[in-house]
């Protein structure tokens, strides 16, 4: 219920909010056409679509730019869905609900209609709905740069079952992941950065998933239902540099970003898996969102948020995505 009053506030600010100005704005007609499927790429029928555009606004209300109305409407047998209306939107929010399902979330951008691009108002989007399967409890918490300690040149570890940094820095007691940020030379011009993100057990690793989205958009539930078995690299370093007489290598952070983890692994006298945690990353380092199955090689990373098995996290800390 949170999650979903959430998406519907973002629903508005992303289309209402950039309504400044539109008064004076020419009105165009657009017409979107949505096809909804599964994972399984099969039509999804009688999932509720949302479509909501920006309006003028009220008499009462002159400088809310944030008023918006939505068209609601049912897919058909196909999955499909259309609407089409005339105004000033410079973009439009595309929402997509149905039992047993998480919920999906797009904005379409429109463009000024002084702009003359009628292609991009007809958009035409498949919307990927994920089945809720198996919501299980986990370790969840949100890493924020501002409270992480900020120390160069010197490996931090961090435990995810604790939910703390290990000592001296904070409460943990055995590390799952641990980070190096080193910087050398003297900035702004003349630096290397470097951040080397690693594990301490062989057979430990990371490994990147595509999110197509960008933050506070797509599936609610960004990853797949499952980690993967394998594909997992033991460290991952990410390095930004200003160097005279040299192009610049600027930081490729991005907060839309999703990582598999595989942590506390166990081999066997062959070099393969005996035991392991699975688990997921949202974000980027070095401000994520991490979340740990505790059960021994069960690759489940659909988290419950009614289940965190760290309890009494700060606001802040807490998870509410899946």
């Amino acid at each position: 219920m949170i999650m979903k009053c959430i998406l519907c506030i973002m629903m508005i600010v992303a289309v209402a909010g950039r309504v400044c100005g539109q008064n004076e704005a020419p009105t165009r007609e657009w017409h979107v056409t949505l096809k909804v499927v599964d994972e399984a790429g099969a039509s999804v029928q009688g999932a509720k679509a949302s479509i909501s555009y920006a309006v003028a606004p009220s008499a009462g209300q002159p400088r809310d730019s944030r008023a918006s109305e939505s068209i609601t409407g049912f897919t058909d047998g196909n999955g499909g869905f259309e609407a089409s209306h005339r105004d000033r939107s410079i973009s439009l929010s595309l929402a997509v609900q149905k039992e047993g399902f998480y919920q999906n979330y797009v904005v379409v951008e429109l463009g000024p209609a002084s702009r003359r691009e009628p292609i991009k108002w007809i958009p035409s989007e498949t919307i990927l709905l994920k089945k809720i399967v198996q919501p299980i409890p986990m370790y969840a918490k949100k890493i924020r740069a501002a409270e992480t300690p900020q120390i160069k040149n010197k490996t931090m570890g961090y435990d995810f079952i604790i939910g703390d940094w290990i000592a001296p820095y904070g409460r943990g007691q055995k590390a799952d992941i641990t980070f190096l940020d080193e910087f050398h030379g003297k900035a702004p011009y003349d630096y290397l950065s470097r951040l080397t993100v690693s594990f301490p057990n062989a057979g430990d690793g990371i490994q990147e998933f595509d999110v197509p989205y960008p933050i506070m958009q797509g599936s609610q539930l960004r990853s797949a239902h499952q980690a993967p078995t394998a594909g997992y690299q033991p460290q991952l370093i990410k390095e930004a540099s200003a160097h005279p007489g040299q192009p610049n290598k600027p930081s490729d952070y991005d907060e839309s970003r999703g990582y598999f983890i595989r942590v506390q692994t166990i081999l066997d006298s062959n070099g393969n898996v005996k035991s392991a945690l699975y688990g997921k990353l949202y974000g980027d380092f070095m401000q994520f969102t991490y979340y740990l199955n505790p059960t021994p090689n069960d690759r489940n990373v659909e988290f419950d948020p009614n289940q965190n098995l760290l309890q009494n996290l700060p606001p802040a800390d807490q998870v509410t995505a899946p």
